[in-house]
């Protein structure tokens, strides 16, 4: 299971006010609001209401003098890090400047633009006007007047392996500016579930399970076929669980006591960060870093070229400020790239991989753009594996978002099922088989089926309520008593997935599946109640990116380091080969972050 990160996009009516606000105090209210003119705000405090990406939320307004006296929000399941970092931004704009004319927060648009709608419907509720408080002076955030641009290391992007590279060279003495385009910090690893491939772990030995690095780097190079350097992935596989350590002691980081089995794995080996999301990781990392005095964290503001010094080595970072559209160079010795891969950029999509175009919508954070990609190969940088894209298999159908319900395949309690009512393929193989195989399905869709029983004893459903709760309002997820009612909601044969079912309960009981050779402990699906989802596959990795070498130096087309540049996480390609397993991204992040930071700090001197 995870957290509630990353999937239950809201459509239309995203940012339309619930209603029934409530006013805690005030004067009594006329035909005009409580104010007793059309447009002043009567002294109280009020409660308005928005639907964000999670679901709905209230803020309290309270109003004094026909001002906006302070904003509190009382009740929000929007990510933390992200859009509660969101929305203490605006609520300062808006209550020193006195106005809703303030712009959304990049990278948190949803959950801005539902904050703006609960703070305007509370000022309805005073007798005010929030149209009127929309036409006020436009205020805007503003670049720190002390904001430094000359440091030992300059780090692209603030996510995981960001963090990682940034706090490991600070460790190491070194000033430190990290930079990132959006809003908010995180990336593509506060959407995430955050779970982790550590062979070894402390749960593993808590149960006497048997894994090793060697068998995750066999597991890795056999789920990308192949393809990826075995060199780096032994890094990986030999780093990772060090990495959870370094977040558990340095980060602050907390974990579930629990393991999932991510397909294409030979063993259940992946640890999951506390509330099953990698904001977790995210708000402690970012806290870990808001202490250290020779570490600056600069948002909004988006690299768009890398400098050498005079003997060649990459030492600056060219960047504009996504605020003010102001231009600035930040002076280093030694330059980290950990800005993410281009998941959200379809003219690369297109460019490397035509079959990935706009129909296929994405996982990916918005600030998955290839920036890292296109600065480095302007210098001689070697873009490797290039044409290697990933679809995640269960993923909003309306939306991309990844459907966090459909974990439950995941804790083995789940199939997968056609419009026919069939099992099409085995449910814990790779993610490109899924994905695949799903489209290859009738629509191009597939359908997970798992019963009340798989879902009490996870506690899914409960963990991700604002997804949930968000499919079954858009009829993506159905509860129904009986296998024909649910089959019906979507039209799927009901005689023939009573017959997949009865199949895949003999299976439990015999503990072979003999269709497709189902590789961990088959769980009978007896008894209602039943849900079902649709799922499509979406875009959620791109394995190409710069070639590196196991020290996270860029090579040039030479096949030689670029000295002074070195790269981490998702912008670092040649790893996964042609597909990445599930779980393996956090592995990768933390152990080739920390290593970048390390080295970016040595050739900083």
């Amino acid at each position: 299971m995870k957290g509630i990160s990353r999937r239950s996009f809201v459509t239309g009516s995203a940012v339309a006010a619930l209603g029934g606000t409530l006013a805690l105090t005030g004067c009594a209210s006329n035909a005009h609001g409580p104010g007793g003119k059309s447009g002043t705000m009567a002294d109280g405090a009020w409660v308005g209401t928005g639907i964000g990406k999670h679901g709905e939320m209230t803020v309290e307004v309270v109003t004094k003098d026909n001002a906006i006296d302070r904003i509190t929000v009382l009740d929000s399941r929007e990510t933390q890090g992200m859009g509660d970092v969101a929305m203490e931004q605006m609520t300062d704009l808006i209550v020193d400047n006195q106005t809703l004319n303030v712009d959304t927060v990049s990278g948190a648009t949803l959950s801005s633009m539902a904050f703006l709608t609960a703070v305007g419907d509370a000022i309805g509720q005073s007798g005010g006007s929030p149209e009127t408080w929309k036409r006020h002076d436009h205020a805007a955030l503003a670049v720190e007047d002390d904001m430094p641009t000359e440091a030992d290391v300059i780090v692209v992007g603030a996510g995981g392996a960001g963090f990682a590279a940034a706090i490991t060279a600070a460790n190491e003495g070194k000033k430190v500016i990290m930079l990132e385009k959006l809003g908010i910090v995180g990336g593509d690893t506060s959407l995430s579930g955050g779970e982790m491939a550590a062979p070894g772990n402390w749960i593993q030995q808590q149960q006497g399970d048997q894994d090793s690095p060697e068998q995750l780097a066999k597991d890795m190079l056999e789920g990308g076929d192949n393809i990826g350097d075995p060199e780096l992935v032994n890094v990986i596989a030999n780093g990772t669980l060090d990495s959870t350590q370094w977040l558990t002691f340095e980060g602050g980081v907390s974990w579930e006591h629990d393991l999932l089995f991510f397909g294409g794995h030979s063993v259940e080996r992946s640890i999951i960060p506390k509330g099953h999301t990698g904001s977790e990781m995210i708000v402690k990392l970012t806290r870990r870093a808001g202490k250290m005095k020779d570490l600056t964290i600069v948002k909004n503001m988006r690299a768009t070229e890398l400098v050498k010094d005079a003997a060649g080595n990459v030492t600056s970072v060219k960047a504009e400020s996504q605020l003010t559209g102001d231009s600035y160079t930040f002076k280093g010795k030694a330059v980290v790239l950990a800005c993410g891969g281009f998941g959200s950029n379809v003219d690369m999509r297109v460019k490397y991989n035509p079959d990935m175009d706009k129909k296929i919508l994405s996982t990916d954070s918005v600030g998955a753009t290839g920036d890292g990609l296109t600065m480095a190969s302007a210098i001689g940088a070697n873009l490797i594996d290039m044409q290697y894209i990933q679809t995640y298999p269960t993923c909003d159908p309306e939306t991309g978002a990844l459907l966090y319900v459909d974990d439950m395949r995941l804790e083995s309690l789940a199939i997968m099922v056609n419009k026919e009512g069939d099992r099409f393929v085995e449910e814990l193989d790779r993610r490109d088989v899924l994905s695949n195989a799903i489209k290859n399905q009738t629509d191009g869709k597939a359908y997970m089926l798992f019963n009340q029983a798989g879902a009490d004893a996870t506690g899914l459903l409960e963990e991700h309520a604002d997804e949930y709760e968000n499919l079954e309002s858009r009829g993506i997820i159905i509860k129904a008593d009986t296998l024909e009612e649910a089959a019906n909601h979507f039209g799927i044969n009901a005689a023939e997935l009573q017959k997949t079912v009865d199949t895949w309960n003999g299976f439990a009981k015999t503990g072979v599946d003999t269709d497709f050779h189902y590789r961990d402990t088959i769980t009978a699906i007896e008894g209602g109640p039943y849900y079902l989802n649709s799922y499509k596959p979406a875009v959620h990795y791109t394995m190409g990116g710069l070639h590196i070498n196991t020290t996270a130096q860029v090579l040039d087309d030479a096949g030689n380091p670029i000295p002074g540049l070195y790269a981490a996480g998702e912008v670092a390609g040649h790893k996964m080969g042609t597909n990445r397993l599930g779980s393996c991204s956090m592995a990768d992040i933390y152990t080739f972050g920390r290593i970048a930071g390390k080295q970016a700090a040595s050739f900083a001197g």
